[in-house]
């Protein structure tokens, strides 16, 4: 019940603490303060030493570290408490086992994404959210791979033809 509850905790701190920060551009000359959020993406707004292809790719390698956390955050709220009960559905158990390989991928994307951003001459800071998400993601796998003994079959043996 404590692994349970502890996995838990990892998830929802994963979610509500950051993950990468970009420092702001200040505002400009703009009719419309919404501009201002997207000028910061673009790498003049950070001066002429900043390199675009590789803040294009650093970004894009930070959100895909971001999307593989919400993904397999999604995926292991829904099945974490598998670990709980006697019998684990084999389908539960599966998402539960991806989801935790999601968010253990996750950690080293959002890491290589702040990097790559940094080195493009962008100051970023990186948050702790890839701490919890990775923790967690690996204890997903590990006591997934545990309690693969604990897979329900009964419907193998109510049919043995299938097997």
């Amino acid at each position: 019940m404590i692994l349970v509850v502890a996995i838990g905790v990892l998830l929802v701190l994963s979610l509500v603490l950051p993950h990468v920060a970009v420092r702001g551009a200040g505002l400009g000359r703009s009719l419309l303060p919404a501009g201002f959020y997207f000028v910061n993406v673009q790498p003049a707004a950070f001066g002429a030493s900043v390199d675009a292809s590789l803040l294009a790719f650093g970004f894009n390698v930070a959100y895909l570290g971001l999307g593989l956390h919400q993904f397999g955050l999604v995926l292991a709220l829904t099945s974490f408490w598998c670990l709980y009960p006697e019998d684990i559905n084999r389908w539960i158990w599966r998402i539960m086992v991806i989801g935790g390989w999601m968010l253990a991928l996750s950690a080293p994307q959002v890491i290589a994404g702040r990097l790559l951003i940094g080195e493009a001459g962008v100051p970023a800071t990186l948050g702790l959210a890839w701490v919890p998400a990775l923790l967690s993601g690996l204890a997903l796998i590990i006591y997934g791979r545990r309690s693969k003994d604990r897979i329900d079959r009964s419907w193998y043996v109510t049919r043995p033809e299938l097997q």
